[in-house]
């Protein structure tokens, strides 16, 4: 594998998430989000979401250990949803991130495959 603009997009959805946060913990007052933590844990779901669609499915265990930490991330959410709770939304983004980093670095490890020169 490699990096793509795939992987821009990512970084980019995720450093939102990050300023989504921010926002709610300072208490920015931006629109839409303003203070409360509900909105700000709908809108990072969102977020979460449109990054993992620019993902891309392959087979093995690095791909389940991401998939459970999706499964946690979603776990998150919800509860941050539910209670409005300031722990459960930085869980959420910590969770965000880590896939992010965990899956990027997945992303430039693999370098792609090249023919052996004989």
């Amino acid at each position: 594998m490699r990096m793509t603009h795939r992987d821009v997009e990512a970084t980019a959805l995720t450093v939102l998430s990050v300023l989504v946060y921010a926002t709610t913990h300072e208490g920015w007052g931006v629109p839409l989000i303003g203070d409360s933590r509900r909105w700000a844990a709908g809108a990072i779901l969102l977020l979460g979401i449109a990054t993992c669609a620019r993902g891309t499915m392959d087979a093995g265990i690095a791909t389940m250990f991401l998939g459970v930490l999706g499964v946690g991330a979603l776990a998150f959410g919800v509860l941050a949803l539910a209670t409005g709770s300031l722990t459960w939304l930085r869980l959420l983004v910590v969770d965000f991130v880590l896939l992010w980093a965990l899956s990027t670095l997945r992303h430039a490890w693999h370098a792609p495959a090249r023919p052996i020169a004989t």
